[in-house]
């Protein structure tokens, strides 16, 4: 028997509530998963950017295999990573810089909302999901979002908002 397959947003949507309640309990911060949308690689960089133009972002990517197929990924502006990595460490970030150990705690971060989200996944698909192991890219917005994900596509993009910080979780089908 041959189960029909779900649509990429039920599977997005699913994903993206479980990766936030993870989230929130890992940072002990209320985060939502809210403003669900297809976004192609052009449209999802160009609401990243900054005020003054291109800014940087930290990509934690995963590579998703069993009852779904494709690319994970959270899109987090360099701002929120270093929040976020401050938070998870409890050491304060200096000007804002994204070190070794910031990335290292963001790749955990990264893991913890991908397993979530492949569980969320895997309730939707009725078959079990598994993660890569992360790949963690930290350079301007294009380039990270190029290297990462299909350009072509228009890709399922939720927002998760936690306090005054959003980043972006996208998951490409393959």
């Amino acid at each position: 028997m041959t189960l029909p397959s779900p649509e990429p947003g039920s599977v997005v949507e699913a994903g993206a509530d479980e990766a936030a309640a993870a989230l929130a309990r890992l940072l002990r911060v209320p985060v939502h998963a809210e403003g669900f949308t297809s976004l192609d690689v052009n449209q999802l960089a160009a609401s990243h950017a900054t005020a003054s133009g291109e800014g940087r972002v930290v990509v934690i990517a995963f590579d998703a295999s069993g009852g779904v197929k494709g690319t994970f990924a959270l899109v987090v502006d360099d701002s929120v990573a270093a929040w976020l990595a401050s938070r998870l460490t409890g050491a304060a970030t200096l000007d804002g810089a994204i070190g070794k150990g910031a990335l290292a705690a963001l790749a955990e971060l990264g893991n913890i909302a991908a397993s979530a989200f492949l569980n969320g996944a895997a309730r939707v698909v009725g078959r079990t999901c598994l993660p890569s192991v992360p790949r963690v890219t930290h350079t301007t917005t294009r380039e990270a979002l190029t290297s990462t994900l299909p350009s072509s596509t228009p890709l399922p993009v939720a927002t998760l908002r936690l306090q005054q910080q959003w980043f972006s979780l996208v998951f490409a089908a393959h």
